[in-house]
């Protein structure tokens, strides 16, 4: 299962939001996450860049993904900033790991009773153990081993491997490095789900909030390619299957 994230790679234009639905929608990915960040976030740009979208866009981007069988996600780290949201309904939801250990944000996304995944950029064990603890009910929570460093020696993929064994949760890998090896390795390692980041084809040079770990759409078609191999090189059943259908379009 491959996660696509377009986190807030929208600059929070409408116009740019759209092209990452469009694509997820005309596509045969079945997952899809938008961001929330932190008001202070949003503060410190709004001279520059307005990183928000309105609820108007959620809400219909649910309703067209709900007619496909596809879901979309909200990546939240911050209660304040959730709870204009929370009212709305997402299929799933990834708790961000700066806010693992955010018990009143856990408290609300725990009473939505949907799947949970947990990024563990902050994931020690002593906070993982925490997190867990507050949650308490385990029955829809998943992990997601996640380094945010690009120098390869701070990456232990093995680690995906120790948590599922610990914990007993489904676990994956959030991809946050400048190439893709990672991604089919943890694949060897029995990563379950694995969360991308995309970024949209742009003819000009455009610096993305999630930049050099990001994927362009265009590029997913050779990753899920690259993906089927490594199934096949493991003795795996084929479980991406993309054939993305770019050139369709639907009323937004």
């Amino acid at each position: 299962m491959i996660v696509l994230e377009a986190g807030i790679n929208h600059f929070g234009k409408l116009s740019e939001a759209k092209k990452f639905l469009n694509f997820f929608l005309n596509s045969n990915f079945k997952y899809l996450t938008f961001m929330i960040q932190k008001k202070k976030f949003y503060e410190k740009y709004k001279k520059s860049i307005n990183f928000y979208l309105p609820k108007s866009f959620y809400l219909n981007a649910l309703n067209l993904a709900k007619r496909k069988k596809k879901y979309i996600g909200l990546s939240v780290c911050d209660e304040n900033s959730y709870f204009e949201f929370k009212e709305i309904n997402f299929d799933f939801y990834k708790l961000l790991g700066i806010a693992i250990n955010n018990k009143n944000l856990i408290n609300l996304l725990k009473k939505k009773k949907k799947n949970i995944y947990i990024s563990l950029s902050k994931g020690s064990d002593e906070n993982i153990n925490r997190c867990l603890k507050y949650f308490g009910n385990k029955k829809y929570l998943n992990l997601i081993y996640t380094n945010m460093s690009y120098d390869p020696n701070d990456l232990d993929l093995e680690r995906i491997k120790y948590l599922k064994k610990k914990y007993k949760l489904p676990t994956g890998y959030g991809h946050h490095f400048n190439n893709n090896i990672p991604i089919y390795i943890s694949k060897v390692l029995g990563s379950e789900f694995i969360f991308v980041y995309i970024k949209n084809f742009s003819k000009k040079k455009v610096y993305y909030p999630d930049d050099s770990h990001a994927i362009f759409t265009k590029d997913l078609a050779k990753l899920e390619s690259n993906l089927n191999i490594t199934n096949v090189l493991l003795k795996r059943k084929r479980k991406f299957n993309i054939n993305i259908k770019i050139n369709e379009k639907i009323k937004l």
